[in-house]
């Protein structure tokens, strides 16, 4: 495994008592949902759900999701989720995270890969240029 980093963009996850499985820890699922929750954020905070568009004819649709699990996440955690925009492609980008402890401690990374799709279509599209050009720069800014 590779050094986890912060990501300059970042929100904060409540462990609620219900996230915890039988062992008395975060279950796996629920990392993902985290995961879901923060790039949701992200994508709200620049402006993708404000679409000019609307009612949106496409959107980001999830392909890929890998996770490496670091360490045991207890409830009544409160959990620092950075994440950032890592490559843009014509109809696909992907964005990582790291999730951190109160102690500092990197609990999770993980790597989101989406892919642009036309929900009129039912086909992949290339992602529009207004999104695109926030996307690059986005990339651009978080290196």
């Amino acid at each position: 495994m590779s050094k986890p980093e912060r990501y300059p963009y970042s929100v904060q996850q409540k462990v609620a008592w219900g996230d915890m499985d039988a062992f008395g820890h975060v279950n796996n699922v629920v990392y993902a949902r985290y995961f879901e929750t923060a790039r949701a954020s992200y994508f709200d905070d620049m402006g993708l759900w404000e679409s000019p568009q609307k009612p949106m004819e496409g959107g980001p649709v999830l392909t890929h999701l890998e996770m490496d699990y670091r360490k045991q996440v207890r409830f009544p955690e409160t959990i620092d989720i950075s994440i950032k925009l890592e490559s843009v492609k014509n109809r696909s980008f992907s964005v990582v995270c790291s999730m951190w402890n109160q102690a500092g401690e990197c609990v999770l990374t993980g790597k989101a890969e989406l892919l642009w799709f036309n929900f009129s279509t039912g086909k992949p599209a290339a992602i529009p240029d207004v999104y695109r050009e926030q996307f690059f720069q986005l990339s651009y800014e978080s290196e």
